[in-house]
């Protein structure tokens, strides 16, 4: 098995494809989600103001919301057709319609309407713009409310009982800030990692396991087929863990993303992870014996991983087929043991489930490629 595993690495080299997929295509695509996600939280996202009112009032929101670090007020729309076009065309992200007379309402003691319009099929662009906005509107209307109270000879004790009787505080866990790089980088690395893995490894075998070709050379090499599979298999493990284990310096040295739990229990699960994700890769190719079919089976069952892991959407909240898809993805059980140890400090027991449950669907999988091997030792002519 040592004999195969160091061809496999001589392999790597002479095999320009196989080295691109194993090592050149996962450094860049960590160098780019890197690139992407650094600055961790959105900002400057272009707002249209449409001011009817052209008060001290309206002008003093519309510095407000230009002053939201989330919003950039890009310019003023002199109708509401105006702006639904602007963010139509992508220009802007959103809209705020401040109507005319909103000073004298507000100085009547009216409630005079504002109303935002922003694009939701963006969710997440979408939705910044809206709080955003609202927090910007909300910051300015207590202002006014405050001074006009005040202007009435209410304390300012009493004026601000009056405008919030009841203090409302809300604090987000783990993730206050609401950086991408703690939860959407640290997912989707692993996301794309569990891709790349199972495709190399899959490629890897083809060369000598596909049509054409003469497994019984490397079997016997091997002692067996069993061996020959795993001396195919460790050297792609052993580089997968590197590239991950380099994410997470970038992670958690560079872009400053906390660990607060155990190192092991994330080098373990980290191992399982990326074994599970290899065995994928292989039994895919072990059943069909053709990397053509074999990229399609990975590629419907792996490329889609992000959308079931819970991130974006609560799991709790999918269909029982989303759910059951979501538990057999290794991809799901590491990235809730990275969140697990790296934000949420969560105590050793419960983490220890998801690597529990990579355990499982690793040897699942290898039970399943042993079986695949065993039917294709009779062809080949040699031991297990």
């Amino acid at each position: 098995m040592l004999t195969v595993m160091a061809r496999e690495f001589r392999l790597m080299l002479r095999r320009p494809a196989l080295a691109g997929l194993v090592v050149v295509l996962p450094l860049v695509l960590l160098l780019v989600l890197s690139g992407i996600f650094r600055a961790g939280i959105p900002t400057g996202m272009a707002l249209v103001v449409v001011d009817l009112d052209r008060s001290e009032l309206s002008r003093s929101v519309t510095r407000m919301l230009d002053a939201a670090p989330e919003l950039r007020v890009s310019g003023q729309a002199h109708s509401l057709s105006e702006a639904r076009a602007l963010i139509v065309s992508g220009e802007v992200r959103g809209a705020v319609y401040l109507p005319q007379g909103l000073e004298r309402d507000l100085l009547r003691g009216a409630r005079p309407e504002i109303v935002t319009f922003y694009d939701n099929q963006h969710m997440s662009a979408g939705s910044m713009v809206a709080r955003g906005a609202r927090d910007a509107i909300d910051t300015a209307m207590a202002g006014v409310r405050l001074s006009i109270r005040q202007g009435q000879g209410e304390a300012a004790e009493q004026a601000l009982v009056r405008l919030q009787p009841i203090p409302l505080q809300t604090h987000a866990l783990f993730n206050p800030a609401f950086d991408y790089v703690h939860f959407l980088l640290a997912a989707l690395v692993p996301t794309v990692l569990q891709i790349i893995a199972a495709a190399a490894t899959a490629y890897a075998i083809s060369l000598d396991f596909g049509p054409g070709r003469h497994p019984q050379v490397l079997a016997r090499m091997a002692g067996g087929v069993v061996p020959a599979m795993l001396g195919k298999i460790l050297p792609y493990t052993v580089m997968f863990l590197l590239i991950l284990g380099l994410s997470d310096l970038v992670l958690h040295g560079w872009l400053g993303v906390p660990l607060r739990g155990s190192l092991l229990l994330m080098a373990a699960g980290a191992a399982l992870f990326i074994l599970a994700a290899q065995l994928i890769g292989a039994l895919a190719f072990v059943m069909t014996r053709d990397m053509g079919r074999a990229a399609s089976i990975i590629a419907v069952i792996t490329a889609p991983a992000f959308g079931f892991m819970g991130l974006g959407f609560p799991r709790e909240a999918m269909s029982q087929l989303a759910q059951a898809w979501g538990a057999v993805l290794p991809g799901t059980w590491y990235v809730q043991l990275r969140i697990d140890q790296s934000l949420r400090a969560t105590p050793l027991e419960l983490s220890l489930w998801p690597v529990l449950w990579l355990g499982l669907i690793a040897a699942v999988l290898g039970g399943l490629v042993l079986i695949q091997l065993l039917r294709l030792r009779g062809r080949i002519g040699v031991g297990t």
